[in-house]
């Protein structure tokens, strides 16, 4: 739980490259940026084809992959991953539901490095739904999906073999977070049963820029620092084409969760984490402040000089190695367990 905000000049600091990434970039092959005047759905259609052509890491021993379905709101059938511990011990597994990254355009369910981490780390059951993505299914198909999702997976908790009474998660990487911080909001006002007993929000965005509320408005400063615009992985060319091709509503709570009319109070504990060098940055920090104002219980780890996701490309650098602990621990304390 944090006691104060960064300062300016401290947060300023934060977006300054770290050294180890600075020295990779120089070689490795400039990092593809699109330009703006790229058609948006074509740079989505692009990438996704590029990411199709990668080959798929599989998964590691001890962590098995199976799949299993869904029905949303409207009839369609969407998939879930599901990664559960190899080993066949009779005992209450704690359930995590996670949602993947990629600007609500690209990702996939399956290969999610953070699940089978938790599966081999803590021994639960992770599901990662599908949602569906923009151009193709512009907002709010991804949020509306993946509540449809999470309340499939609770009621059948026990066609996993998870046991949610014994833990239960719920977390978003990116796209994903923006997508979990107000479900978790929605399930504690709706009173989902069992109830969520952690929350884990990595490098998403919780605030409408147009109406950051005044305390935070000295904070708010990694959407206009030109380190933290140009960076790799999210330039704000790319965050760009996202918004061009998600089309969400910035003025609505189930999209921007810091907006919540019923407020923050009574979430389960939250661990947060952000990037120093990310236009997300201080969207993460000052929710964090927020969620700590409201009593709830948080945890917040920053990684100075690091862009968005930088874990993908740089995972063996200092940072990367203490983002993979901070995510063990992170998530140990989420399910109550001794890191």
């Amino acid at each position: 739980m944090t006691t104060r905000l960064p300062s300016p000049e401290e947060l300023d600091k934060l977006s300054n490259i770290d050294q180890e990434i600075a020295e990779k970039l120089q070689f490795i092959p400039q990092l593809w940026q699109p330009s703006a005047d790229q058609d948006p759905a074509e740079v989505i259609r692009s990438i996704r084809a590029q990411r199709e052509a990668l080959p798929h890491v599989p998964a590691p021993k001890g962590v098995l992959e199976t799949q299993a379905t869904y029905k949303a709101r409207d009839g369609t059938t969407l998939r879930m991953c599901v990664y559960s511990p190899a080993s066949s011990v009779n005992k209450p597994r704690p359930l995590f539901v996670w949602y993947f990254g990629g600007g609500g355009c690209i990702g996939v369910p399956e290969h999610q490095i953070i699940c089978r981490n938790a599966v081999l780390d803590h021994g639960c059951i992770a599901v990662a739904p599908q949602y569906r993505l923009a151009p193709e299914y512009k907002y709010p198909y991804q949020v509306n999906d993946s509540w449809d999702a999470l309340k499939h997976i609770t009621a059948h908790a026990g066609d996993f073999s998870a046991d949610p009474s014994a833990g239960f998660v719920l977390g978003g990487e990116s796209a994903g977070a923006v997508i979990a911080a107000p479900l978790a909001l929605k399930a504690r006002d709706e009173a989902l049963q069992p109830p969520l007993t952690g929350i884990f929000l990595t490098v998403g965005s919780y605030f409408d820029p147009n109406s950051v509320p005044d305390q935070y408005k000295s904070t708010y400063r990694s959407r206009y620092d030109e380190a933290c615009l140009n960076a790799p992985l999210l330039s704000k060319t790319m965050k760009a084409i996202f918004d061009t091709c998600l089309q969400g509503d910035f003025s609505s709570p189930m999209f921007k969760a810091a907006l919540w009319p019923s407020g923050h109070a009574r979430l389960p504990k939250t661990y947060l984490q952000s990037c120093g060098m990310d236009i997300n940055r201080d969207e993460g920090i000052c929710y964090n402040d927020v969620l700590s104002k409201a009593g709830v219980e948080t945890k917040l780890d920053v990684y100075p000089g690091c862009p968005h996701c930088f874990w993908y490309l740089f995972p063996n650098i200092t940072q990367g190695v203490k983002w993979k602990e901070d995510t063990r621990k992170g998530l140990g304390w989420l399910f109550e367990r001794q890191m």
